[in-house]
């Protein structure tokens, strides 16, 4: 009885210990499990509020980080080279240069978990063309919709009326949406059985393919991006699994969140005083590359006094670049329209200083008398949170005050200038920003920027018009051959700087700043493609 007892009451223990272990271990395992699962959450922090998922109707910065974080593009930009393959896997162009062929990648599947074939293809490109917004204006006049066409599930062709040089350049603004989906979310609107073509879907959700879908979004606030465990890339460790996008106009909070850590990495918009000051932080580096942007203000050339070379170039000799170079956007001052480390970049271009003496004998030349030209109040327009920005205002109201000219300076946020913009009358005289390389040629900035093709939008805020410049360019488009094409691009250039058609300034590097634990960045070389999350690593610790 005793010994059995005994082990009566052993069992117990002995059970009870093989449990508690086999708890232990199965808790191990979850804690594990749990452990491996846990997500990497990422917090982006800009003071940019526009925002849009829609791939047909995008041109700033914001704008297109949210679309290529969601959508895939046909063919993925590489900085100085050729595009390579995304959606489309492969590709060929006929001999006369007017037939793109395009075999697209199987297996792609959309967020809505429909397969993406050429049928997406084609709904994609008729959709930009009959919306004709956004990009739409690189393949007017190229192809009507109908020359777009899916000769089978997976073979999507493009016949172009002329060759086109630059057309493998311009797709990477090229994003696909699910046609289903757009059918699906459509609301009445002006396109036949098209209805609006999910434009009012596509303010606040997504219909792509690309890493990242659309979870929630608070318009001007703030977007919730999650991981697509189905993207076709695939997924690895430390990659980040859902990102916070926060929009914070005050850019000291923007510096604090930072510091704190409670942002990952933010906006390349601080003040050269504030990029110094976290580069120089414990946990934070700001990453440099070099940039193919130019900083510059517009002058809205169809506005007087501004509708007389003259008063540009005087203007242009008055303004104090160094100042803007070394204390309010350091880097080299600008050379021309074009970028350097953009294809096509001409350095045969007019390249202004100060110099008051001729800014004044300008002014002499003109056809507004100096008491007509004291009476006319140039307005300068900045973007009101952008404190680099309020400073330039300052230093032209400072510059052409010593020529006799009085600037108006008024604060604007994004949106509301770039409804300005879109008529010559409201257009400001004067307007700041930084433009970046839309895709790899120079081609966005002269034929965009310096021909009536980019009037109503913000790149075309200089309402310049010259009938050489806009035959040049035209002829460059149309041209194979690199070299000729160069040619032509640069002629325009020289003649769009003669005419001092805008204010060149800079041509700044990129700085990013972000936690060093935050690897894996790259910049391509075309706007706001450094905002790809999908290619970060999150390493910390490490």
């Amino acid at each position: 009885m005793k010994r059995t007892s005994k082990i009566s009451a052993i069992v117990p223990l002995v059970c009870g210990l093989a449990v508690g272990l086999v708890i232990l271990l199965v808790g191990g395992l979850v804690i594990g499990r749990a452990a491996q699962q846990k997500e990497v959450v990422f917090t982006y922090v800009t003071n940019q509020e526009t925002m849009s998922f829609d791939p047909a109707d995008y041109s700033d910065m914001t704008t297109s980080a949210n679309i290529f974080n969601t959508h895939d593009p046909l063919v993925y930009p590489v900085k100085g080279k050729a595009p390579e393959p995304c959606v489309a896997e492969s590709w060929k162009i006929s001999e006369d240069g007017t037939t793109y062929t395009f075999y697209i990648r199987k297996a792609i599947k959309f967020h809505d978990g429909t397969d993406l074939t050429a049928e997406d293809v084609v709904f994609s490109m008729r959709r930009m063309l009959r919306l004709n917004l956004g990009f739409a204006w690189l393949w007017a006049g190229l192809f009507e919709p109908e020359d777009v066409e899916a000769t089978d599930e997976y073979t999507v062709v493009f016949h172009l009326k002329k060759p086109f040089a630059p057309f493998m350049a311009t797709l990477v603004q090229f994003h696909i949406v699910s046609k289903d989906l757009i059918m699906k979310e459509k609301k009445p609107g002006e396109f036949g059985k098209f209805g609006d073509y999910g434009r009012e879907y596509l303010q606040t959700h997504d219909a792509g393919s690309g890493p990242y879908m659309v979870e929630s979004v608070t318009l001007g606030d703030r977007i919730h991006f999650v991981k697509f465990e189905d993207y076709w890339k695939g997924w690895e460790e430390n990659q980040i699994d859902e990102i916070h996008w926060l929009v914070i106009p005050e850019i000291a909070t923007i510096k604090t969140m930072m510091l704190k850590g409670t942002a990952d990495m933010c906006t390349e918009g601080l003040p050269p005083e504030m990029m110094e000051d976290l580069d120089k932080a414990p946990g934070i580096k700001v990453v440099e590359k070099p940039s193919v942007k130019v900083f510059l203000t517009h002058m809205n050339n169809k506005k007087p006094p501004l509708d007389d070379v003259n008063v540009r170039k005087a203007i242009s000799y008055a303004i104090d670049y160094e100042a803007v170079n070394t204390t309010i956007f350091p880097g080299p001052q600008a050379v021309g329209p074009v970028p350097p480390g953009v294809p096509g970049h001409s350095r045969n271009v007019v390249v202004y200083s100060r110099d008051l003496e001729k800014a004044k004998q300008f002014l002499e030349k003109s056809k507004y008398s100096m008491e007509e030209l004291k009476q006319m109040k140039l307005t300068f327009v900045y973007v009101s949170y952008v404190e680099m920005f309020r400073k330039l205002a300052l230093l032209f109201n400072n510059s052409l005050a010593d020529i006799g000219l009085t600037v108006d300076i008024q604060s604007e946020v994004w949106g509301r200038l770039c409804d300005m913009a879109t008529k010559p009358e409201t257009t400001p005289h004067l307007a700041c920003m930084w433009v970046s390389a839309k895709y790899p040629t120079a081609d966005y900035h002269t034929v965009m920027m310096y021909t009536p093709r980019g009037w109503k939008a913000y790149p075309g805020m200089s309402w310049y018009e010259n009938p050489e410049v806009t035959e040049l360019v035209q002829q460059a488009r149309l041209t194979v051959d690199p070299e000729e094409r160069y040619r032509l691009y640069g002629k325009a250039q020289r003649i769009i700087t003669e005419d001092s058609a805008t204010v060149w300034l800079t041509n700044p590097p990129l700085r990013r700043p972000m936690q060093t634990y935050v690897k894996g960045f790259r910049y391509p070389g075309v706007l706001s493609y450094d905002l790809d999350f999908y290619s970060l690593r999150i390493k910390k610790g490490r």
